[in-house]
């Protein structure tokens, strides 16, 4: 029975992640609200699941590689049109405090 549960978390992955993949290709902003450093991690430690899932084991068990695999790809797509829409509608500005007055400085 687990098996079988198992086999459709690849499919639920992929729908949990698809309303914030629309709302982020669907946005005309540079999309700050969204944590590239979050995002980023998540990819990390995603890319290594999905590493193990394929070598760390005796037996290969698809549907974990494809989950993981979905997992990172909607990921990944999360983090690259963020990136792209940070690029599209405008720099990144980081505020760099001094003593004398705040200096904001354009990336």
């Amino acid at each position: 029975m687990i098996e079988v549960l198992y086999s459709l978390v690849g499919g639920i992955v992929a729908i949990g992640y698809l309303p914030q993949i629309i709302k982020l290709i669907k946005a005309q902003i540079p999309c700050h609200d969204i944590s590239l450093i979050a995002w980023t991690v998540w990819t990390y430690t995603s890319a290594i699941s999905l590493i193990y899932s394929l070598y760390g084991q005796d037996s290969v068990d698809h549907n974990f590689v494809f989950a993981n695999a979905v997992n990172l790809t909607c990921i990944m797509l999360i983090v690259f049109i963020t990136l792209y829409k940070r690029y599209k509608y405008g720099k990144a500005t980081i505020q760099i405090p001094s003593p004398q007055n705040h200096i904001e400085e354009t990336i």
